[in-house]
């Protein structure tokens, strides 16, 4: 449809926006998916939330290290040789590793729950968690990596711990594209609410203005 072609009202919106509300119209509509992403990316979430499950279960039953024999003196037998080594490092370890194996879960258990998938709500909350996932399960990478390779090898591990670095940066981005649809949702759904228009008239009559 061509502007010509467009409502009444849609042009004389058109005309009243300013140049920055311009541009700022056009980054939305750039940042605005035009299809059913959720509903066509269902399965393969379903399968990337099991996969990341079983990768951060694995850690409780095999931590990295491995287990202190009934031989060992310096830590009781069955217990991790790392928490015995490394005692903040290994428990950031195991807190990142469940904040990912709970917000796996969380997204498992938000795909099979049978909310509708086009909900604005749903889709937030179920990116952030799948965000929350990826992000502590390359924090626990990093960690896991600093714990088993030796100090000497630490001085040149900036290369191979690069792509991690990028990968939380892009997440990040991600975070960020969805936290301004979700801000723009908001603040529409604020200005075309009753209630907000219910107060201003309220708020009309009450100062006598008939005209705002």
């Amino acid at each position: 449809m061509t502007q010509n072609n467009l409502p009444p009202t849609a042009m004389g919106n058109r005309e009243l926006e300013t140049p920055e509300q311009s541009r700022w119209s056009k980054w939305l509509e750039y940042l605005r998916y035009k299809g059913d992403w959720l509903e066509e990316t269902r399965g393969s979430l379903m399968v990337v939330a099991n996969l990341i499950t079983t990768i951060t279960f694995q850690p409780a039953l095999s931590p990295p290290g491995g287990f202190c024999g009934s031989g060992d003196n310096t830590c009781a037998a069955g217990t991790s040789v790392l928490a015995n080594s490394y005692g903040t490092p290994y428990v950031l370890f195991i807190l990142s590793n469940s904040i990912s194996f709970t917000a796996s879960l969380c997204v498992t258990l938000l795909l099979i729950s049978g909310f509708p998938l086009k909900n604005k709500v749903f889709m937030g909350i179920l990116t952030f968690a799948m965000c929350t996932t990826l992000t502590f399960l390359g924090v626990t990478y990093v960690l896991a990596f600093a714990m088993v390779v030796p100090d000497l090898a630490l001085d040149h591990a900036f290369m191979l711990l690069f792509p991690i670095f990028v990968l939380l940066c892009l997440i990040a981005v991600v975070v960020l594209i969805h936290t301004i649809r979700f801000l723009h949702w908001l603040l529409k759904k604020i200005r075309s609410s009753p209630i907000r228009a219910n107060a201003l008239t309220h708020l009309k009559s009450r100062l006598g203005w008939t005209r705002l």
